[in-house]
């Protein structure tokens, strides 16, 4: 007999196993270390009260890990990662293990219930789909063609498959969850002093993470002729990952992992013209053992919907954030596929997607609360 229990009530040994064993035969290489579980729970803002695990008799033989937070007005939840060891595949406990969440998400008071899947995955989207979820987008994940061999700090630098690897490594099990290694293995900015094209380099070192500034003038900005038409000019801001979700015009609701509140060592650039904020982008850097840098990922980059001309501002924000570095990886972390003005600028640098998945969304408001 099936009983579900919450992840708080079991011993950490039993939660790495069911999640080594839920992964088997996964895409990616998930194994996991007591370190690395707990160390991951709290970067993705994942909650033990909130997280299941299914257990046969005494053996854990499923799991769901739950996030729920504030985005905005709304109270949003998340699975993090879903898995059922081999064994016990097929015999619906995903489905028993989908729908006690459902239920938590209920007593929690959530509005919106968001998952991930790899579009790949048909059997996983149908459960999903059967239980009320929707397809809203599909989210790539890109990498930069000609990168760093071995794509960044992946294999032999011990960065990918340490405590902060694992903990950034988004999860999937038999019926869903998000595998962005690449993401992983190639996360991150250099310093504002240092790792913003030229123009951004001007910005004081002393003031990284605390809003150093470059001004711009429409030609740094992409006019080739240095005509200031509507942009005027422009200041970059260097900040926090939750600076940009401080503006008005950043979106509430989204992919968990690429929120600025899961972005814990995030960063951001805001551009502004004439004092108001015109765009901003948000990144994230990793680093080796060693210090060195080993790559850059970026999850958001937004022009305001009051700008005139958007495209600058994106492609400013992008070569701000991508250019002037030697050696290191690159990729691009959970870009809507309805995006397509951003794609098709970082498709002009040189990026390609590697993994395709869909964001699914379920209305939990309609039902009332339990």
């Amino acid at each position: 007999m099936i009983v579900i229990r919450k992840l708080s009530e079991c011993t950490l040994d039993q939660a790495v196993q069911v999640w080594n064993a839920g992964f088997s035969g996964y895409l990616v290489d998930m194994t996991t270390n007591p370190d690395a579980f707990m160390t991951r729970q709290a970067y993705e803002q994942l909650s033990p009260q909130h997280s299941i695990v299914a257990f046969d008799g005494e053996q854990p033989v499923g799991f769901v890990l739950n996030g729920i937070r504030m985005a905005g007005a709304r109270k949003i939840s998340w699975n993090g990662g879903t898995g059922v060891i081999p064994a016990h595949r097929g015999r619906g406990v995903g489905r028993k293990l989908i729908e006690a969440s459902l239920d938590i998400y209920r007593k929690e008071g959530v509005d919106t219930a968001t998952i991930e899947a790899f579009a790949s995955n048909v059997p996983a989207i149908a459960l999903y789909e059967s239980v009320g979820y929707v397809t809203r987008d599909t989210l790539l994940v890109l990498r930069k063609a000609g990168g760093a061999a071995g794509g960044g700090p992946a294999e032999g630098t011990g960065e990918s498959r340490g405590a902060l690897g694992d903990a950034l490594l988004p999860a999937a099990g038999e019926t869903g969850g998000l595998p962005d290694a690449a993401a992983v293995r190639a996360g991150g900015l250099a310093n504002a002093s240092g790792g913003l094209a030229a123009t951004s380099r001007q910005a004081d070192a002393s003031q990284e993470g605390r809003g150093g500034h470059a001004a711009l003038s429409a030609a740094e900005a992409g006019h080739a002729d240095g005509s200031q038409s509507a942009a005027g000019r422009y200041t970059l801001r260097h900040g926090t990952a939750r600076d940009a979700g401080l503006l008005p015009f950043y979106p509430a609701l989204g992919a968990w992992q690429v929120h600025w509140a899961s972005l814990t060592a995030g960063e951001s650039l805001i551009m502004l013209q004439d004092g108001k904020p015109a765009g901003y982008a948000l990144y994230k850097r990793v680093y080796e053992a060693s210090g060195k840098l080993a790559g850059v990922t970026l999850y958001q980059c937004e022009a305001s919907p009051d700008n005139r001309e958007p495209e600058t501002v994106l492609r400013t924000l992008l070569e701000a954030v991508l250019d002037g570095y030697g050696e290191v990886s690159f990729s691009a972390s959970h870009i809507p596929s309805s995006r397509t003005d951003l794609l098709r600028l970082l498709e002009e640098k040189g990026f390609q997607t590697v993994h395709e998945l869909v964001w699914m969304t379920r209305d939990m408001t309609e039902e009332g609360r339990a």
